[in-house]
């Protein structure tokens, strides 16, 4: 699929092509933990092991629903907050597959895009990146280290 207007009308946008990646893999879009981003529904997890387990049956559940995928390659991505779970989720697949004895789970890599995993620096020492590249004035950054 490729994006491109085809007509006038509201949704006369979309083309098939036949060389696209998309004719080569699938992709599967999960918001995770349930409450967080789009998703909805209960229960409410509170802790990293609730949601890595809920993960994991998720997952089951989809291999259940479409056995082909089953021993597939599995590449795991995400961004941003999801540096954060991704390592979590992606261990807990490698501990399952410790677990049953097989690779259920073909991980392959996993990959996080500017990650979120320290909230605390990360927001703290943000100001330093434009300070080496010298986008700003040395004289101003007490300032910004203040705010």
């Amino acid at each position: 699929m490729r994006i491109s207007r085809t007509g006038t009308g509201v949704d006369d946008f979309l083309v098939n092509t036949v060389d696209s990646w998309v004719s080569l893999t699938h992709l599967v879009f999960i918001d995770q933990p349930v409450g967080t981003g789009f998703s909805w529904g209960e229960p409410l997890l509170t802790t990293m092991e609730e949601t890595s387990t809920e993960f994991i049956y998720f997952m089951q559940q989809l291999f259940t629903m479409y056995p082909e995928f089953v021993g597939h390659d599995l590449y795991f991505t995400g961004e941003s907050y999801a540096g954060k779970y991704m390592p979590a989720y992606s261990y807990a697949m490698l501990l399952h597959n410790t677990s049953v004895g097989s690779t259920y789970f073909n991980l392959k890599a996993s990959l996080c895009g500017d990650p979120y995993t320290a909230p605390v620096t990360q927001r703290t020492h943000m100001h330093i990146v434009p300070e080496a590249l010298n986008i700003l004035d040395d004289s101003n950054m007490p300032q910004i280290a203040a705010l």
